[in-house]
Formats: C-alpha cells, structure tokens, sequence
C-alpha cells in the first residue's frame, strides 16, 4: 500500500488539495503498477512561520 505524504504551507483550498491527490493518485498508479484503493495520500499542512530552512525561517 503505497503511502505518500505531503508536507506544505496552509491556505491551499480543499479543491486543490483534491487535485493534486487525485493527480499523485494516478501517477503511483501508473508507475507502481497498483489500484488506486491502495493509494493513499496524506497531506499536513503548518503555517509560514512554522518552516525554515539552513536555520532560517521562511
């Protein structure tokens, strides 16, 4: 069961959180050979300050 996660900022709208599920969705279908009941993709979202990178905040 091929799960997949997806880190990125809050403010996406429900929509495109379901378009890009469905669009990851069917490329792990495609390139693992599996259906896509098995898919499962999981999306956390935190807020800008919350991310940083080399230290610094983003």
């Amino acid at each position: 069961m091929p799960i997949v996660s997806v880190q990125m900022y809050s403010g996406k709208s429900q929509r495109e959180k379901d378009r890009l599920a469905e669009a990851i969705t069917a490329d792990v279908v495609k390139i693992l050979n599996v259906s896509k009941e098995e898919v499962i993709v999981l999306f956390t979202e935190a807020t800008h300050g919350n991310w940083y990178s080399a230290g610094v905040r983003l």
